[in-house]
């Protein structure tokens, strides 16, 4: 996400990435990769939980998610992956989603 950062904040619209790490992993993950966008710690899962995606799968993790939100906080488009950490979107796939929206 972060190579495309410019035009999704083009877009009008930006990236918030929820993670159930403890705030200093979070930390050293937006340090050591270099990233622009946030990423919010959320030990306690009830935001990811809000989201219908953790433990989906059954085994004790957030499932890979992506969700388009709406400025009125309405889920647009969701790409929810199986088990893989690596089961995503491809950038252009959520950009493509978040032009649908201008």
């Amino acid at each position: 996400m972060q190579e495309d950062y410019g035009t999704i904040t083009g877009l009008d619209a930006e990236i918030i990435a929820i993670s159930t790490d403890k705030l200093t992993r979070a930390e050293y993950a937006v340090e050591a990769l270099g990233l622009e966008f946030p990423i919010l710690s959320n030990p306690s899962a009830d935001v990811i939980e809000a989201y219908g995606v953790f433990d989906l799968h059954h085994n004790g993790y957030a499932a890979p998610a992506t969700f388009v939100v709406d400025k009125q906080g309405n889920i647009r488009w969701e790409y929810i992956g199986y088990d893989s950490y690596y089961d995503r979107p491809d950038n252009e796939e959520i950009i493509a989603q978040l032009q649908q929206l201008s």
